[in-house]
């Protein structure tokens, strides 16, 4: 039993970069298992999801959770393969006229691609150091750090946050669904929310990370 009362039915580990994820498909759709999570990336993830498309495992009634999914995958996809896939992601393009003018602007200098949530952390530390920079009149990269740690950090992105001193930026989460292809009105129209997870549960408790920068 996990910790919050759901039930494990079952597991199976497939090679690297394999192409035929069908064996492991089938025994997790005759798990009959409501969700089916996918704990790989990249290519194994898109084909995992691909090929369950085809076994109809999402239109039979499970869902799919990405450990790792970004905006990009889904494109790759198409909603008609990757509607319902559940996922957290830290951003999403379409959540306000702040993200979605950043999107915008990004999507003009790049082939109409949209912004993951990598890009915009990119975006949103860099914005963050380089306002410790101005603060100190200085680059030291020792000196920069803490004061990134130092000042909260407020950007476009993410809104308010702070950064912890083991380094982490803390901010909100969100619990996302894939739309089903006529829940889409335009492009790159692609997530719902399911949930919001608060800042202050989004990530591991800075007293169980073991970070040698914390240690009394």
């Amino acid at each position: 039993m996990l910790r919050n009362g759901g039930k494990v039915l079952g597991k199976v580990r497939h090679p690297l970069s394999t192409q035929d994820f069908s064996s492991f498909l089938l025994q997790a759709q005759a798990s009959k298992a409501k969700i089916v999570g996918l704990a790989n990336a990249g290519a194994d993830v898109t084909n995992s999801i691909k090929q369950g498309a085809e076994f109809g495992i999402v239109k039979g009634g499970q869902n799919f959770a990405g450990l790792l999914v970004f905006i990009t995958d889904v494109h790759a996809l198409g909603l008609e393969k990757a509607q319902g896939l559940i996922f957290t992601e830290t951003f999403y393009w379409d959540m306000n006229e702040q993200t979605r003018a950043f999107a915008k602007r990004f999507a003009e200098r790049n082939r109409g691609i949209h912004p993951t949530m990598i890009h915009a952390g990119a975006y949103a530390g860099t914005l963050h150091y380089l306002k410790a920079v101005e603060a100190l009149k200085s680059d030291d990269g020792t000196r920069a750090i803490a004061k990134m740690k130092e000042m909260a950090t407020d950007d476009p992105l993410f809104g308010k946050g702070v950064i912890r001193a083991d380094g982490r930026k803390i901010h909100p989460a969100y619990l996302f669904e894939v739309k089903k292809p006529a829940e889409s009105k335009y492009p790159w129209d692609y997530y719902k929310v399911r949930a919001t997870i608060p800042a202050n549960e989004a990530f591991r408790p800075i007293d169980q990370g073991d970070c040698p920068l914390v240690k009394k």
